[in-house]
C-alpha cells in the first residue's frame, strides 16, 4: 500500500489487516512507555487548515513510532506546500482539504506516500478508528447494525456504509425530512423513532452550523436518553460523551468516545507503517 486517500477502495482483508495492525499499536498508545522503532528515521509532514484532532493524532502517532512530524496549518495552497515536501524528500505527507481532489491528484504524481486526513467526502483514518472502536466494544464488526445521526461529519458516511457492508453489518443514517442540504446517500430514515430502535451502537456526527439539535437529537443540548433506551442494552455511542434525560446533560455510561481517540492514534501508527514497511 502505498496511499491511503479513501476506504471505498479497500476490500475486507485490507481493512482487517490495518485494524489487526492497529490493535497492535494501540497497545503502545495506552502503555507507559510510548517508544516503538517503526518510523526512526522517518518524516511525516502535513498540511491542515487549522489545529485539529487528526493533526494532534497523526503528529503522536509518528512520534510514538520514533519518527518525525512536521506539520503546517493554514497555508493558502496546500497543493503547492504537499509538493514543496514531496521536493525536498519527506517520506509521507498527510493532507486534509475539503477539496477531494486534492489528496488524489497529489498522489497521482508524488514520490512520496500520501493519506488524505480529511475531505469533504472521505476520511479514512477516522472512520478506521471508529471501526476499531467499535470492534472492541463489540467484539467484531459482523452483523451490526449501526445508526449515525447528524450532518456535521457527513464525510465518514461513504466509507462506514462500505466497510460496513464488507462485515455484513449495516449503517443506517438518521436526517430529519426538512434536512435539504445534506446528500443523502444508502438508508435514510426521518423518524427518530424508528431509526434508534433496536441498534447494535450509535454514531453522532455532530451537526454543522444553523442546524437545530432538536430535529437531530430531540433536545437541543445532546441525544435524548429516550432515543438511545429504544437501542440495544448498554449501546455503544460514538463521537459525543453525553445525553440528556428528563432532569439535564449527563455523561453517557456507555460512551466510547475515549476509546475512539486512542484507536485514532492507533490507526494513524498503523497506516504510517504500513507506507513506510
Amino acid at each position: 500500500m502505498k496511499n491511503l486517500l479513501s476506504l471505498t477502495s479497500l476490500d475486507k482483508a485490507q481493512i482487517n489487516h490495518i485494524l489487526e495492525i492497529a490493535g497492535q499499536m494501540r497497545r503502545i498508545v495506552l502503555s507507559s512507555f510510548k517508544k516503538g522503532p517503526q518510523l526512526a528515521g522517518k518524516v511525516v509532514a502535513g498540511v491542515w487548515n487549522k489545529p485539529c484532532a487528526s493533526s494532534t493524532g497523526v503528529s503522536l502517532a509518528t512520534a510514538y513510532l520514533s519518527g518525525t512530524a512536521l506539520p503546517v496549518f493554514g497555508t493558502e495552497e496546500p497543493l503547492e506546500h504537499c509538493q514543496l515536501f514531496d521536493d525536498m524528500g519527506v517520506n509521507t505527507v498527510v493532507v486534509s482539504c475539503e477539496n477531494d481532489n486534492l489528496a488524489k491528484s497529489f498522489a497521482a504524481k508524488a514520490r512520496c506516500s500520501v493519506v488524505n486526513g480529511g475531505s469533504g467526502r472521505y476520511d479514512p483514518i477516522g472512520v478506521l478508528a471508529n471501526l476499531l472502536a467499535l470492534s472492541v466494544k463489540a467484539d467484531g464488526l459482523g452483523n451490526l447494525s449501526v445508526l449515525a445521526v447528524g450532518n456535521r461529519d457527513a464525510n465518514k458516511v461513504d466509507e462506514l456504509i462500505h466497510c460496513l457492508q464488507l462485515f455484513n453489518s449495516t449503517l443506517v443514517w438518521y436526517l430529519p425530512a426538512d434536512d435539504f442540504v445534506t446528500r443523502r446517500r444508502g438508508i435514510v430514515l426521518d423518524n427518530a423513532v424508528a431509526a434508534f430502535s433496536g441498534v447494535d451502537a450509535v454514531v453522532d456526527l455532530g451537526l454543522s452550523a444553523y442546524s437545530d439539535p432538536v430535529k437531530y437529537y430531540g433536545t437541543a443540548g445532546g441525544i435524548l436518553q429516550d432515543y438511545l433506551e429504544r437501542a440495544r442494552l448498554n449501546c455503544p455511542l460514538l463521537g459525543s460523551r453525553k445525553v440528556v434525560d428528563n432532569i439535564g446533560v449527563k455523561d453517557y455510561e456507555y460512551s466510547i468516545a475515549a476509546e475512539r481517540e486512542t484507536c485514532y492514534v492507533a490507526v494513524a501508527m498503523a497506516v504510517l507503517y504500513l507506507l513506510n514497511d
